[in-house]
C-alpha cells in the first residue's frame, strides 16, 4: 500500500499548481500585448512625425530656391494635395533686413486624434 501513495504523489499537478502556472501565464500575455500595443502606437506617431518633416523640408526647399526677390512679403497658404490634402501650410514672409535676409515661417498644421496640431519652420532666405 506504500508504493501506491507514492507512485499518485509523483504524478500530475495539483490544483494549485496548474492555477498558479495560469496567473503566470496570463500576466505574461498581458505584458506582452500591452507592449506590441504600445509599440504600434509609437511607430503610427514616429511615421507622421517623419512625413511632417519630409513635407515642411519640401516646402523650405522650395522658399530657398526662390531666393529673397522671389518672395513677397506677404502671407500665402496651401496644402500638400493631391498626395496629402489634410496636410496645410500657412507660410509668413518677414521684411528683407539690413543684409538682404528675409525670415520665413512656415506652419504646416494636420488633423490629429480630432484636432488639428501645428508645428512651426523657420528658414532665412538670403
Amino acid at each position: 500500500m506504500g508504493a501506491v501513495g507514492r507512485s499518485r504523489c509523483g504524478r500530475g499537478f495539483t490544483l494549485v499548481e496548474v492555477v498558479v502556472a495560469t496567473v503566470v501565464l496570463a500576466v505574461g500575455l498581458v505584458g506582452a500585448l500591452t507592449a506590441f500595443s504600445m509599440a504600434a502606437r509609437v511607430s503610427a506617431v514616429s511615421s507622421d512625425d517623419t512625413l511632417l518633416v519630409f513635407l515642411a523640408q519640401e516646402k523650405l526647399s522650395e522658399i530657398q530656391l526662390l531666393g529673397p526677390g522671389g518672395l513677397a512679403d506677404a502671407q500665402t497658404r496651401g496644402d500638400f494635395a493631391p498626395e496629402h490634402p489634410e496636410y496645410q501650410w500657412l507660410m509668413l514672409v518677414g521684411k528683407p533686413d539690413e543684409r538682404n535676409v528675409v525670415r520665413v515661417d512656415v506652419t504646416i498644421s494636420y488633423p490629429e486624434a480630432g484636432k488639428t496640431r501645428e508645428e512651426v519652420f523657420s528658414t532665412n532666405v538670403f
